[in-house]
């Protein structure tokens, strides 16, 4: 729990009174735009990632002084919740610098890394499908799971089980997020894992589901994280207070969480990346937490680009300069193209290099809802953690300019995977054994890289 958790509740009830609506269209918007030319943030459109560790810097203190200048709006009492220089200032000094996830021989501990240091960042793998079919749930979260560089999973949400659909404030959206649960556990003892990290509860659309799912002990504070972000654009409500003081009751480490919409209110990565500073820093006013997941969209529903992951980078190397906290970010591309397609693949790739140059310490839902689709984010994740920032530039560069095959139509599990041995089928090695040549090609390599795969 932050320092700042009773003091933030206190003054929701006798910080300044504004409408919502002024909020969004005039202070938020103004004060971000007076920041960004006074701190003279400029993204140039032909650079996919931010190196400048001056630039870094800049970044961080126009997110520091968003966050004072602005403050948090509480959508409960339509007041602004201010702090102060020095409170948040106490709460950067008194900061957790690492943190444990998992248990057991999974346990694993997310320490600071710079760009280039040798440690490679931890890949937490999307464990589950989009589904109302529990079984083909079952079935994807055992294909990443066995993967040996699988660090932890982010479940999926399921969108319910059998006819029971996850409808909010209700049991069953608790029942949903308990199955998810479940499987998660078969799934990870199945393979050998059961000290393995969850990530956080994502089939929970409430607070309440979140905080009941706890009790069961499936998810449990040796496995998983609370969820406590700052709702979008500097806004927060009451339930991210309960939640964050639930999460201190328990033990339970706090998930925080920040994915700024481009292109809505923000008008480019540049504010995006401001945005997520102030945000980290809010949340660890009232949290206390440690782990960050910081990742950025486009208004369009992009998740790639290199707006996105400027945006992303800028960020990441902002807060290792300045906080060093365990920061997670996104390591797939959202493409429901799926397992066969090009683009996933290079883009994949793309985003696990930002990272290992950005100073990350890991990548959440890295690659894809495949084995080999997670196995491919592992190890480029691995690969590529000694690159300089140039080096890694330029590789992405040359991603970006890669010739890629149309994508194909998606494909189910069962046509990619033999669902009774859980081996890959043909065409998915084929895929896999494409890339990694092209990746030696681009000078990056991994023990494993050239070795036969066992087929079905």
């Amino acid at each position: 729990m932050g320092k700042l958790l009773w003091e933030a509740i206190q003054r929701s009830t006798t910080g300044p009174l504004m409408s919502e609506e002024k909020f969004e269209t005039e202070l938020f918007p103004t004060v971000l735009g007076d920041l960004q030319k006074k701190y003279r943030l400029e993204w140039d459109p032909d650079e996919p990632c931010m190196i400048d560790p001056d630039m870094a810097d800049a970044v961080f203190q126009a997110g520091k002084e968003l966050l004072l200048e602005v403050g948090l709006y509480c959508k409960n009492t339509k007041r602004i919740i201010k702090f102060t220089q020095e409170e948040i200032e106490e709460a950067v000094c008194s900061a957790r610098h690492e943190v444990t996830l998992g248990h057991g021989r999974q346990a694993i501990t997310l320490e600071p890394r710079a760009p280039g240091d040798e440690q490679h960042l931890y890949t937490f793998f999307p464990a589950g499908q989009l589904t109302t079919d529990v079984e083909l749930y079952k079935n994807h979260a055992l294909t990443v799971m066995q993967e040996p560089t699988c660090d932890g999973v982010i479940p999926l949400p399921l969108f319910a089980v059998g006819n029971m659909k996850n409808i909010a404030d209700t049991p069953a959206s608790t029942l949903v997020c308990l199955t998810e649960a479940r499987v998660m556990n078969e799934a990870a003892t199945w393979a050998g894992k059961p000290g393995l990290f969850f990530g956080i509860p994502m089939s929970a659309t409430t607070p309440l589901a979140l905080m009941s799912t706890f009790g069961s002990g499936l998810y449990n504070k040796n496995n998983c994280t609370l969820p406590v972000q700052i709702l979008q654009d500097m806004r927060v409500d009451y339930d991210r207070f309960n939640l964050a003081f639930f999460a201190d009751q328990q033990g339970i480490e706090p998930w925080m969480s920040c994915s700024p919409t481009l292109y809505a209110y923000l008008t480019g990565p540049e504010q995006g990346a401001m945005e997520i500073i102030a945000h980290t820093l809010g949340m660890l006013a009232y949290s206390g937490g440690a782990l960050t997941q910081a990742m950025s969209v486009s208004v369009h529903g992009t998740y790639v680009g290199n707006d996105i992951s400027w945006c992303n980078s800028a960020a990441a190397l902002a807060a290792e300069r300045n906080l060093k906290l365990p920061w997670v970010s996104f390591g797939m591309t959202g493409n429901p193209a799926g397992a066969l397609s090009d683009d996933n693949w290079y883009d994949t790739a793309a985003a696990c290099i930002n990272g290992c140059i950005s100073g990350m310490e890991g990548l959440w839902l890295a690659g894809g809802n495949t084995g080999l689709e997670a196995r491919w984010a592992g190890e480029i994740a691995r690969a590529g953690a000694t690159l300089s920032p140039k080096e890694g530039v330029e590789i992405i560069k040359k991603i970006n300019a890669a010739e890629r095959a149309p994508a194909p139509p998606g494909v189910p599990l069962d046509k990619l995977y033999d669902l009774a041995t859980l081996r890959p089928r043909q065409e998915l090695v084929d895929q896999y054994r494409k890339f990694t040549r092209i990746f030696q090609d681009l000078g990056l390599d991994y023990p494993t890289w050239g070795h036969e795969e066992p087929v079905s």
